[in-house]
C-alpha cells in the first residue's frame, strides 16, 4: 500500500502554506494529501519524522491538522501515530533527491517532478 499514485487526479479542495490539499473530508475523518511535487498522505503518515530528518533542504514542518498549529523539526519530537504530520510547507525548495520518499516506512510520500 502507500500513497495513491494517481493523487494528482484527485480534486484540490484548498491550499495550505502555498501547497495544494487534495480530497480532504473532515466529516469522514480524512486528512487528505498535502502537496503536489512533494505529496504527503496525511491519512497514511505515522509521524515518525524520518522525512524531516533526511531532507537536506528542510522542506517539511510538523503540522497538527486539527488545530493548524505548526512547529519546526527542532521544536517537536512526536511519538509514532501522534496527531502531528509532516507538512511539505516549503515544497518549492525540493531538490528531488527522493530521500524522504525512499525512507518513509509506510510510503506516505510521493515526489513528482514537473
Amino acid at each position: 500500500m502507500g500513497i495513491d499514485p494517481n493523487y494528482l487526479q484527485k480534486p484540490v479542495v484548498r491550499t495550505h502554506e502555498e501547497h495544494e490539499v487534495r480530497e480532504e473530508n473532515k466529516e469522514e475523518g480524512k486528512l487528505g494529501i498535502h502537496g503536489r511535487a512533494v505529496a504527503v498522505d496525511f491519512d497514511l503518515c505515522i509521524s515518525d519524522g524520518i522525512c524531516l530528518q533526511v531532507c537536506p533542504v528542510d522542506v517539511f514542518n510538523w503540522l497538527d491538522p486539527n488545530t493548524q498549529e505548526m512547529k519546526k523539526q527542532s521544536e517537536l519530537k512526536p511519538e509514532k501515530n501522534s496527531q502531528w504530520k509532516a507538512d511539505p510547507t516549503r515544497e518549492k525548495d525540493c531538490i528531488f533527491c527522493m530521500a524522504c520518499e525512499s525512507t518513509c516506512p509506510v510510503n506516505a510520500i510521493k515526489i513528482t517532478q514537473g
